[in-house]
């Protein structure tokens, strides 16, 4: 095999390997929540809205969508700014290409974000 094909093979594995790594740490944090909400029902202790918050480290909404927001669009525009420094045009537009999806992600959320009443 040439050296060319494991870039883009290598790319996906990591890729795919970081998405199942966010996904099962998160997984395993929502279980030890659920756990110890679980013990202290069996306990007979007073859940109280307060520790439910803490436990759950909820963060509002809103500042989710405008943080997530925020980090796409930068993650776009830092892959536009990166096809600047390419001189073949296949590069320069596959990065571009690539680039597209996170800035609109990014703009999507920003739009919830001002939209959002709440």
């Amino acid at each position: 095999m040439d050296n060319e094909i494991w870039i883009p093979i290598v790319m996906f594995v990591v890729t795919g390997v970081c998405v199942y790594a966010f996904f099962l740490f998160n997984h395993k944090n929502r279980n030890a929540i659920m756990e110890t909400v679980q013990r202290a029902m069996d306990t007979g202790s007073e859940l109280a809205p307060d520790m439910l918050s803490k436990l759950g480290a909820a963060i509002n909404p809103k500042i989710r969508d405008m943080r997530r927001g925020i980090v796409l669009l930068f993650i776009g525009v830092a892959g536009f700014m990166c096809s600047l420094f390419f001189s073949d045009m296949d590069v320069v537009n596959g990065i571009r290409a690539g680039s597209v999806f996170p800035l609109m992600m990014g703009a999507g959320f920003l739009l919830v974000w001002k939209l959002n009443k709440d």
